[in-house]
């Protein structure tokens, strides 16, 4: 696949047989992946720069700090500049070896290191895949990137895609804790079935290289562990408002129609109320007041057409009927209370 593996672009996996050499051969420039993003008040660009034929060739126009370490095969390059200004010259902010067989024992301070093991040191996995169930993912990782004390590496997720049009090119897939991730949609990543039942890898990661614990990044509708969901207030108080007001309605609806009922009753229910008052003496102490007893009667006479209401106990003439008897327990009767007196 490479000078020293040049051999290994054709590989076996597991039961698949796989043969990326029409992709590495077939291109002989580099791959280049560019994108911006709007970061106010700056346009912030990111490029990469791809090679799997060899490290890659310095731009003699572009000064060496701006430009990744000899023996880098990817480099990200991070620049901006102001959105208002298109013409404006970038400033680069960041130059990262991704993978490559760096040089670091010299250098600026940000590659530097004493400890570094070089080497490409490719590696190859199968890993389930959440678009096509018939086939997995090819994990093709380049390792070597070292940048600001943290190692870097590529992973290549080759996807099959038999509608792909060759050649193909990589495009971003997401950058997370050093691992830069690009998906490559190919027919070449249709891998053959074999009898045989093999592993193959293509080469062994070094031992002093240590691996992040998590490549991929986390899953936006995952929370970790120790942390709590942030739920917006207002969300909350529209949940719980429709049913307090609910109950809040219903209740003051129920009081006033009691009170009306109250003040108001029908008229089947009040002459049930006063026969049942009549029948039963001993409740006269907790009369009525008796302005709420002559409004009563006088809707039984409205209601009671044709019926005749004869007054006990009045020696007036009939056209003397519109006088208000008080309907009061007479003081010199205490063995009886009745509605009025005739003495």
């Amino acid at each position: 696949m490479f000078p020293e593996y040049s051999q290994q672009c054709s590989f076996t996996l597991g039961d698949q047989r796989f043969d990326l050499c029409p992709i590495v051969n077939g291109q002989e420039e580099n791959w280049s992946i560019e994108f911006e993003q709007r970061t106010p008040p700056t346009l912030t660009k990111t490029a990469y720069k791809i090679s799997l034929r060899g490290p890659l060739q310095r731009d003699k126009a572009l000064p060496r700090y701006e430009q990744c370490p000899d023996g880098a095969w990817i480099c990200m390059t991070v620049s901006n500049r102001r959105s208002t200004n298109a013409s404006e010259t970038p400033r680069v902010l960041q130059v990262v070896p991704v993978a490559g067989a760096l040089s670091l024992r010299t250098g600026n301070d940000s590659t530097r290191n004493r400890n570094y093991y070089p080497g490409l040191n490719v590696s190859a996995e199968l890993t389930p895949s959440r678009e096509d169930s018939h086939h997995e993912v090819l994990h093709i990782r380049l390792h070597g990137g070292y940048y600001v004390n943290k190692y870097h590496k590529a992973d290549f997720q080759f996807r099959c895609d038999h509608t792909a049009e060759e050649p193909s090119s990589p495009t971003y897939y997401w950058n997370w804790n050093g691992t830069h991730s690009f998906s490559w949609r190919t027919k070449y990543a249709c891998g053959k079935q074999i009898g045989t039942i093999t592993s193959t890898t293509l080469a062994s990661k070094p031992t002093s290289e240590p691996e992040p614990e998590n490549d991929a990044p986390p899953i936006d509708d995952d929370i970790p562990d120790g942390e709590q969901e942030l739920v917006d207030p207002g969300s909350i108080s529209r949940r719980f408002f429709h049913p307090t007001m609910m109950v809040i309605l219903s209740s003051v609806t129920a009081v006033f129609l009691l009170a009306y009922l109250v003040y108001f009753p029908p008229a089947v229910v009040r002459r049930r109320i006063v026969s049942f008052i009549k029948s039963h003496p001993r409740f006269m102490r907790f009369r009525l007041r008796e302005r709420v007893l002559v409004r009563w009667a006088y809707e039984d006479l409205e209601l009671e057409t044709g019926e005749e209401d004869v007054m006990v106990n009045a020696e007036e003439p009939l056209d003397m009927q519109d006088e208000q008897i008080p309907l009061k327990p007479s003081p010199r009767r205490n063995a009886f209370m009745n509605y009025g007196s005739a003495t």
